[in-house]
């Protein structure tokens, strides 16, 4: 494909022909098994090259709300090959879209969690204020948009950075209270949540409580995946076992292993 004959396409045309050539080129969330060196074969390039002329043209046009269901198509191939070409025309919802093929979500899901975690907490009423019910209510709100802040630049952005910082002191300041009040156990049912960082925060505010239940759900984490929340298990379990976080044996262990 030449750019002469992108150019000579209409609009309409062009995310036809964007859609079924992302289908036909396999990306690494394609949901079938691909073989081993499928990227190396003629097709698969030839049709990289294409999906690339097809972008680029689309940049240059913008038509953003005939892009944006690109985002949220039913392909995983079609929601990855827009996410990397139209970052720059629509960032929101193609970060949106890679947050949402990297965790095993809807592309809909991330855009909503993502602005969840921008958004500050309620100033009233404050923790103190607060019933036990309404707290453990909080608890979740508050670690669910510590989940969401995975999908923030918090390397890149420092603004973003801060949000981590801000939300990951509310989860801990609210864990604090509930255990003050001998309440902590209220949290319990978060041990089975949804998204994983629930999951550990309350399981750490649980150690004391049930620590059977609450260990058994971080050694799950520590064996997982997210190497963000393994370490943080991680170090939850090390300091409710009064290890040194700087022994050699504890500083090796938690070097994860090459791929």
């Amino acid at each position: 494909m030449i750019a002469e004959d992108v150019a000579q396409l209409s609009t309409k045309e062009l995310i036809q022909r964007f859609v079924a050539t992302a289908k036909a080129t396999p990306t690494l969330h394609t949901k079938t098994r691909l073989p081993e060196g499928f990227t190396s074969t003629p097709e698969w390039k030839e049709g990289v090259a294409q999906m690339q002329a097809l972008g680029a043209a689309l940049r240059e046009r913008k038509p953003i709300e005939e892009i944006r269901p690109l985002f949220e198509d039913d392909d995983a191939d079609v929601r990855s090959w827009s996410a990397a070409q139209f970052l720059s025309t629509d960032p929101e919802w193609a970060s949106a879209a890679w947050s949402g093929l990297c965790f095993d979500l809807t592309t809909r899901e991330a855009f909503d969690l993502t602005r969840r975690a921008r958004q500050p907490p309620p100033r009233r009423p404050t923790i103190k204020d607060m019933s036990d019910d309404a707290l453990v209510e909080r608890f979740e709100d508050a670690a669910t948009r510590e989940y969401a802040a995975h999908f923030l630049d918090y390397v890149g952005d420092a603004r973003d950075m801060a949000i981590v910082n801000r939300i990951q002191r509310e989860v801990w300041a609210i864990a604090d209270e509930l255990k003050s009040r001998a309440a902590a156990m209220k949290l319990l049912p978060y041990l089975d949540h949804r998204f994983i960082t629930v999951r550990r925060e309350a399981a750490t505010a649980c150690l004391s409580g049930a620590p059977d239940r609450a260990q058994a759900v971080l050694e799950t984490i520590v064996a997982s995946h997210d190497l963000w929340e393994r370490s943080r298990a991680w170090d939850a379990l090390d300091h409710w076992r009064g290890v040194d976080p700087m022994s050699p044996t504890h500083v090796g262990a938690q070097t994860p292993a090459a791929p």
